[in-house]
């Protein structure tokens, strides 16, 4: 059996969070969407970095010191498996938590919302 995505995971949490069969306390949604907003600060400011690697100087004239500068720019920018595509999939990943820790602090902030206006217009039951 064939592992799923890192995303299709998380999306498949999402799901089973909407249809009501996962469950989080808000506070520690909370919690979890604060250190998501973290990771994604940094992990965008190393994608920023790593483009900046992406043109590799100072290996020399010869066709080996060429050749040497060409593989690490491309391990940062455009090779395969580099590291800008790397991050960005890691960025992937942590913006499909968050969407899933979202849903139980901003569902329960809906839910609070719609009781205090049926408070105020019908009064408490």
């Amino acid at each position: 059996m064939a592992l799923e995505s890192p995303i299709a995971y998380w999306n498949g949490l999402a799901t089973a969070a909407d249809d009501g069969q996962l469950f989080l306390d808000p506070a520690a949604a909370r919690h979890c969407d604060k250190a998501c907003t973290e990771y994604l600060s940094t992990l965008e400011t190393n994608k920023d970095l790593a483009f900046k690697l992406g043109n590799v100087k100072g290996m020399g004239t010869f066709e080996s010191g060429i050749a040497l500068a060409r593989k690490f720019s491309q391990k940062a920018v455009g090779g395969p498996n580099n590291l800008v595509d790397v991050l960005q999939s890691h960025i992937d990943v942590v913006t499909a938590m968050q969407a899933v820790f979202r849903k139980f602090f901003v569902t329960a902030e809906d839910v609070d919302e719609h009781n205090a206006t049926s408070i105020g217009q019908h009064g408490p039951r």
